[in-house]
């Protein structure tokens, strides 16, 4: 794993070097409306008790989320078609990102080119830290689903190597 972490850590530290050079995330129109992005899915009950608010933690892979409430429904009913239980996660960035670059999360980028018309992608890198701040359980139905709020670091370098994934 520490060598894994290693490779990842280098590769985030090319796209923060690439990311400070680019304008994409300094636009307002980049910028995702209040700092709030959305992921829709499924989240079985045996793994629901790993988001404790408080919890810092990072994902180890890629994480879509989108502008859109809208999209992440789409995600949640499909994660019912294959009877799991919905969840919605809430994933909020710095608000002063918006118009102060410094506060930018530096692991997250706009994706111009997505699968998903009208998705408004934003793609979380791998190992991307996060801390949750509040666990709402639901039913795990599309109308009442289980919301979880996370909120992403700005540099993943700031955040220990060793969090929970």
């Amino acid at each position: 794993m520490t060598h894994l972490a290693r490779i990842v850590s280098c590769i985030n530290s090319l796209n923060l070097q690439l990311r400070l050079k680019r304008e994409d995330m300094k636009k307002s129109k980049h910028f995702p409306p209040g700092g709030l992005l959305h992921r829709g899915g499924g989240l079985p009950d045996e793994h629901f008790g790993f988001y404790q608010e408080g919890k810092e933690f990072r994902v180890p892979g890629f994480l879509a989320t989108s502008v859109s409430d809208e999209v992440a429904n789409g995600f949640m009913v499909r994660a019912r078609a294959r009877e799991e239980n919905a969840v919605l996660w809430r994933v909020f960035l710095d608000e002063r990102g918006a118009t102060q670059p410094r506060y930018q999360c530096m692991h997250v980028n706009f994706v111009e080119k997505s699968n998903v018309e009208g998705e408004e992608e934003f793609l979380f890198a791998p190992y991307s830290p996060f801390t949750v701040r509040k666990v709402i359980r639901g039913n795990g139905s599309t109308t009442r689903p289980h919301v979880i709020e996370l909120e992403a670091g700005l540099d993943s370098r700031e955040d220990a190597e060793d969090l929970p994934l």
